[in-house]
């Protein structure tokens, strides 16, 4: 049985490069990978990342300049991965912010919306946005398990609705 996912994307940067979190999803899934830090700032592991598994059906969500709005789907093509040095050489970018261990996106369910869909539309439709309540807390961290699928097709319904 499949899982359901919100993974995250915000604006990054560093000493040498700054991206907007759009720059960084595009970029992600012209490569068919997303990348994840294995651990947080302090040292404990991320959320989640033991339980992704290849098949699990992913809500992508971003936060930043641009708003708060999902930006497409896709299912994943393995579980979390910690390559070996040198294996994702030719896929992860130090201009992109890329992490070298995460997820392979099946490129075959791949859908990059050509219009987001803002979260506010979602509000009091599913659990993880309720009527007047800041959903902020529950969308902390880079990967949000959904806990269920209702909700995960709630959120694509309504981009279908928009359209």
């Amino acid at each position: 049985m499949a899982n359901y996912w919100i993974f995250k994307v915000t604006d990054a940067k560093n000493e040498k490069y700054s991206k907007e979190g759009i720059q960084i999803y595009n970029h992600r899934m012209s490569e068919f990978f997303w990348g994840i830090k294995e651990f947080t700032k302090n040292g404990r592991k991320a959320a989640n990342i033991d339980h992704l598994r290849k098949g699990d059906a992913v809500l992508f969500y971003l936060a930043g300049t641009r708003g708060y709005c999902f930006l497409g789907t896709c299912e994943l093509n393995s579980g979390f991965i910690r390559p070996k040095p040198g294996e994702l050489e030719k896929i992860t970018h130090e201009e992109y912010l890329d992490w070298k261990e995460g997820v392979f996106l099946d490129k075959d369910t791949i859908h990059v919306w050509a219009k987001p869909l803002p979260i506010e539309r979602l509000r009091g439709k599913v659990h993880f946005v309720p009527n007047g309540e800041n959903y902020g807390s529950y969308l902390q961290g880079s990967v949000t398990r959904i806990r269920n699928q209702q909700d995960y097709y709630a959120v694509v319904h309504e981009h279908e609705l928009m359209q």
